[in-house]
């Protein structure tokens, strides 16, 4: 009777340790950081670029938007590096206050329109920065069919 009591209590403690063991060994995915949304995320000192994308018209411009935000306590210069289909490199400076958010194509602000040789589902890279060295993002190129973005497309055209 005592060993059947025995197995059963063991047979019990195998099956929570078995069945729980997964989440003891494994980060939680819900705590990694993400875009919510379509665009593209990156941190470069106290500037972080959130949801930078192209929205491509039906001909070759694109129109590069998102929104930096300074967590500083002093104002900061953004800087935006992006490059064409020809190669040909432009850059762009934004004064983005202390604790502020900067909105590139949003809130009076015109996105910055370049031509690219990508197609919507593609990437194309841009390059931020804070004044030191820039870093490569990877921005994803979408079209105008989700409601959000098809102004930005139609003005393309």
């Amino acid at each position: 009777m005592k060993i059947k009591k025995l197995t059963a209590l063991l047979a019990s403690l195998l099956t929570v340790v078995a069945l729980s063991g997964c989440s003891l060994s494994r980060d939680v995915a819900s705590l990694d950081m993400y875009a919510p949304s379509d665009g593209v995320l990156a941190d470069i000192g106290q500037l972080k670029a959130r949801n930078f994308l192209l929205i491509k018209g039906t001909g070759s411009e694109a129109v590069l938007i998102g929104s930096i935000v300074n967590s500083g306590q002093e104002a900061k210069t953004a800087g935006i590096q992006v490059i064409d289909q020809a190669g040909n490199r432009t850059s762009y400076q934004f004064e983005v206050g202390a604790k502020g958010k900067f909105d590139l194509g949003y809130g009076g602000n015109d996105g910055i329109v370049l031509t690219i040789s990508e197609g919507p589902g593609s990437m194309h890279m841009i390059y931020f920065s804070d004044g030191s060295s820039p870093i490569e993002v990877m921005v994803p190129v979408l079209d105008g069919q989700l409601e959000e973005y098809r102004s930005f497309a139609e003005s393309l055209n």
